[in-house]
């Protein structure tokens, strides 16, 4: 079972493109190569967050975190675009009160 409202999830092209993908953002920038060596970069976006959608509405084992904003929920699954090595991702969303899920970060897991 998927976490709370999975289905309603939202992930925006502003955090793909501009801090996920960009391989100039001070914090993204690691990021971006890591997760173009697995076959997403800022000309296929969509196809990520796609991917990152599906992981949360399929992922049966999340951990919750309750934080002073909301509940985070971290999930887990291996990704990759087709033709590319997958890797194991984490993916940590948010639930605001009043809101949907959003994706905070994306990041390379362990194993």
């Amino acid at each position: 079972m998927a976490f709370p409202d999975a289905e309603i999830s939202v992930v925006t092209e502003d955090k793909l493109c501009d801090y996920l993908l960009n391989p100039s953002h001070p914090v993204g920038g690691p990021k971006a190569a890591w997760f173009a060596s697995i076959g997403y970069t800022r000309e296929n976006w969509s196809e990520l967050r796609d991917d990152l959608l599906s992981m949360a509405m399929s992922c049966e084992d999340f951990v919750a975190k309750p934080s002073p904003y909301g509940v985070k929920y971290e999930t887990r699954r291996v990704l990759g675009t087709a033709g590319r090595r997958p890797g194991n991702v984490v993916a940590v969303w948010i639930v605001e009160e009043n809101s949907p899920p959003r994706l905070v970060t994306a990041y390379p897991g362990n194993g």
